[in-house]
């Protein structure tokens, strides 16, 4: 067995709402999670998170500080819940903004089950499924009060 897989998430919040990708479960729910993936083998964490946005939002990022990390550990894919090999991923999230003149879209490679982006306003997000749900409540806490670690989501 391998160890945890390593991924970069982008924080990008406007307007006191926070950019996610989009997602069709498939009974039809909505699904939010930050846009960001995988970190491949030689490539620094930011140019990772450069990379991720550009596949699944379109536009191009600026990479700021770190802001969070939380980790997934389950046995159930979280966009459909079908079973999948045991799975442990560590997310660390950055704090990011578009670069100048760039907004979301359409991006080059979406996620399997992405039907785009959207802004959720932070002080909605219990209106929203957002994923992991410790993120929702982070993101609406006190910024003085907030946690480095979210912990672990088991699925």
């Amino acid at each position: 067995m391998s160890g945890p897989r390593v991924a970069v998430k982008a924080l990008i919040v406007r307007d006191r709402c926070v950019l996610m990708n989009r997602y069709i479960d498939p009974g039809g729910h909505e699904l939010y999670e930050l846009p960001g993936g995988g970190q491949e083998h030689g490539e620094d964490q930011p140019t990772a998170l450069v990379r991720e946005c550009r596949e699944e939002i379109g536009a191009e990022v600026e990479v700021h500080q770190v802001a969070c990390l939380f980790e997934f550990m389950t046995e159930r894919s979280l966009r459909d819940r079908t079973p999948i090999a045991p799975f442990h991923q560590v997310n660390i999230a950055y704090w990011c903004g578009l670069a100048e003149g760039e907004e979301p879209g359409e991006g080059t490679e979406p996620d399997a089950r992405q039907v785009g982006t959207a802004w959720l306003p932070l002080d909605r997000l219990d209106e929203y499924t957002v994923l992991p749900p410790a993120l929702a409540r982070w993101l609406a806490s006190d910024p003085s009060d907030r946690p480095v670690s979210l912990g672990v989501s088991r699925g």
